[in-house]
């Protein structure tokens, strides 16, 4: 019975160092704001929960945004406005406002596991990515970035793999996400588009319907300043193309933190990444109101290395920016 479990143990670890080839590894520069970004445990205690673009949250705090409905806030709280007659739809509950100057993500990312998983060498959460934050009060009006759907991953583990442009506050986040696998608002083994508004760990998130999308295909992400009122703001989110999933928010905080990144979950080897070397994220622009271009300058964070995966600033600034995240 004793060579058998050794024997095992032996085995497990064979596979595990052949399929990653290097140890788990951590590292953000000190800059980068508090990554949450942890090796998936046990932890089925966490029934009921559902995975989106910021990590593992209640089912009950998740919702589908309608076509011909857009978010607004009112009286302190999100709910969905039914754009033919201005009615609520649904009222999604009390808004999350932090005061605080960094942003909601990454670190309110629950990137712990609901489910027991028999194999988990590989991190979860936002693995590699790149950030700016707007340090003038002139709000950022228009943020686009093009990025091609690269090829399936030859392995499946049920990852999930999501890749955006975006932008937040210290509350909720917008963007448009390019999804691999499974999660709230649906998917699986192919490649999906949505567009989500995302509060913190624990909190509403909310997501338009999802399209499938094919390898190859290119994507425009874009995020809007469509007005503005005193300290209340109004911004769409948005792939050129594809105007039916479409998702607008109004009267929110101003959103200032520009991100670029790859966020996964619960990859099992380095083989349920995308079967390329990289994703470039380019014609990268972003202005600010009024039409002037923003003085972009990308501090780059790699969360995680485990599978060699990293973020290259190709070329900073806008309006033709390029940004190269590899897996």
């Amino acid at each position: 019975m004793k060579h058998t479990y050794v024997g095992g143990l032996i085995l497990i670890s064979a596979l595990f160092f052949a399929a990653c080839g290097k140890e788990t590894t951590k590292s953000a520069p000190d800059t980068t704001p508090v990554s949450t970004t942890t090796v998936a445990t046990d932890n089925s205690a966490q029934a009921g929960m559902v995975l989106t673009p910021g990590g593992w949250r209640p089912a009950d705090k998740v919702s589908k945004i309608e076509q011909g409905q857009h978010l607004d806030v009112q009286g302190g709280r999100l709910r969905a406005i039914d754009d033919a007659t201005g009615k609520v739809a649904k009222d999604f509950g009390a808004i999350h406002a932090d005061a605080g100057s960094l942003p909601d993500y990454p670190g309110n990312v629950n990137s712990a596991a609901p489910l027991a998983r028999k194999v988990k060498p590989l991190s979860s959460g936002w693995i590699a990515y790149t950030y700016w934050s707007n340090p003038v009060s002139t709000p950022i009006s228009y943020f686009s970035t093009t990025w091609t759907v690269p090829p399936a991953p030859s392995t499946s583990n049920g990852q999930t793999i999501f890749m955006f442009n975006g932008l937040q506050n210290s509350s909720y986040i917008l963007q448009p996400v390019l999804q691999w696998g499974p999660s709230a608002a649906g998917g699986g083994n192919y490649w999906a588009i949505a567009n989500w508004y995302v509060d913190g760990s624990s909190g509403t998130a909310i997501f338009s319907n999802l399209v499938r999308v094919s390898a190859g295909t290119s994507l425009t992400g874009i995020m809007t300043l469509t007005g503005s009122s005193g300290s209340s703001y109004s911004y769409t989110s948005a792939f050129t193309g594809y105007s039916s999933i479409n998702l607008s928010v109004t009267n929110i905080q101003k959103l200032y933190w520009a991100a670029e990144s790859l966020e996964v979950y619960y990859p099992v080897v380095c083989t349920d990444y995308p079967n390329t070397t990289k994703t470039r994220f380019s014609n990268i622009q972003i202005q600010l109101q009024g039409g002037s271009q923003s003085a972009l300058s990308w501090t780059v964070a790699n969360a995680v290395t485990d599978c060699g995966q990293h973020a290259t600033v190709v070329t900073n600034g806008t309006p033709n920016g390029v940004v190269d995240i590899y897996y």
